[in-house]
């Protein structure tokens, strides 16, 4: 209707009433649906067409349960999935998929997972299916899910994670009043939160996140930290839980290239010697629960317990994280491909990386990219992930029409 007045109608005092009206009338749910229906397809459809003209391209798949218990594969979009969700069916879902929205599956060169052995097992796994189909493609556990599986909780301290559990559970859940007399009682004693915070597995910082309020609210459910060694285990999960979930917050978000995540990764496993011999010596300076507990409670110690699981955890990053590395010209490359030579031995080392690349033309496109003016000024001022997503990317495509 609006449309119709604007072509309709002349008078600008008139026309300018008439939308004013128009748009004071409130959408049907029917209405509001569609415009969001259309939208997602217009968004969709323009994805899709970079896409297909694209030379290479990298996918990411996961793969987890909804409300009402149907299975979901994320593919550019929820894929529901009925009955059994084995390697077969996720296969055949991608290849229909693919196949639907006239996607080449030779283009794909890096499929990242979430690591189910539905994904990855060697036979039936869907990694195995698809390189049997594109054997040009390299397979990768997503490093976020990884690094949350470093930490995985054994003995006493899953005991008091669990126990922390409980409680917060026990508060929250056990019935709506004494959730509202806990909340009155920490409003009543100006607490520093209005509500303890509920643990959920699938959501990647919930432990850090849960370990920290209940560690600020441990006055007020002091009905649980009746032990000095729950109290000590408590404060120093709080601690380590806390440096995971900065870690896991840097190797998310926008405009973040495969160096960022590395250099992260890196830098993360040498914080982990620190924090293991820091735990070792007693200074305590990365343990601010800890060490604060601590000082405040005489007899109160680190226990053996903590750098065990401190050392396994180290372990466990160096063991997952073994292979997940880059040459440093390679990253350097994607921060500025004007500091990098373009000679053989680059060329050699990018190849070791994508088996599947043209050499003679990746050589070509850096002499072209290196003799712009142009581009050079658009990375000095946007940065590399603007550079290459906004400059590189749209030359490409305009060149391949």
């Amino acid at each position: 209707m609006l449309a119709v007045v604007d072509e309709m109608i002349v008078d600008q005092k008139m026309k300018d009433h008439m939308s004013s009206s128009i748009k004071k009338v409130p959408l049907s749910d029917t209405s509001a649906l569609r415009r969001v229906d259309l939208l997602a397809k217009d968004v969709f459809d323009k994805l899709l067409e970079n896409i297909q003209k694209t030379e290479l391209m990298s996918i990411a798949i996961d793969e987890s349960t909804d409300t009402t218990d149907v299975a979901q594969m994320e593919l550019l979009g929820l894929i529901p999935l009925e009955g059994h969700t084995t390697g077969e069916v996720l296969f055949q879902n991608v290849v229909a998929f693919f196949s639907e929205h006239k996607l080449d599956l030779q283009k794909v060169c890096l499929l990242v997972t979430d690591g189910a052995p539905a994904m990855l097992g060697r036979v039936q796994g869907l990694a195995a299916r698809l390189s049997a189909v594109a054997p040009q493609m390299q397979f990768l556990h997503c490093i976020i899910h990884e690094s949350v599986l470093c930490a995985k909780l054994s003995g006493e301290l899953k005991n008091t994670m669990d126990k922390v559990t409980s409680i917060v559970n026990f508060i929250r859940s056990t019935s709506s009043l004494q959730h509202r007399l806990f909340r009155l009682l920490l409003d009543e004693t100006s607490a520093e939160h209005a509500d303890l915070l509920a643990h959920c597995d699938v959501r990647w910082l919930s432990k850090g996140k849960v370990l920290d309020r209940f560690c600020d609210l441990h006055s007020e459910i002091i009905s649980f930290l009746r032990t000095c060694k729950h109290k000590t285990q408590v404060n120093f999960l709080c601690d380590i839980f806390g440096h995971l979930n900065s870690l896991n917050a840097e190797l998310q978000g926008r405009e973040k290239c495969i160096a960022d995540l590395v250099e992260r990764l890196c830098a993360f496993k040498t914080k982990l010697n620190v924090f293991v011999s820091d735990l070792t010596t007693n200074k305590l300076m990365h343990f601010t629960h800890l060490r604060t507990f601590l000082s405040s409670t005489p007899g109160a110690q680190v226990m053996p317990t903590m750098i065990e699981f401190m050392t396994k955890l180290t372990e466990n990053f160096s063991d997952r994280f073994q292979g997940f590395s880059l040459p440093m010209e390679v990253m350097q490359f994607t921060r500025d491909p004007f500091s990098i030579n373009h000679d053989s031995n680059f060329i050699a080392k990018v190849k070791e990386l994508m088996p599947n690349i043209d050499e003679s033309a990746l050589q070509l496109e850096m002499i072209d990219i290196q003799s712009s003016l142009a581009l050079n000024l658009h990375l000095q001022s946007e940065g590399p992930i603007n550079f290459w997503c906004n400059h590189i990317s749209q030359a490409k495509l305009a060149s391949s029409q």
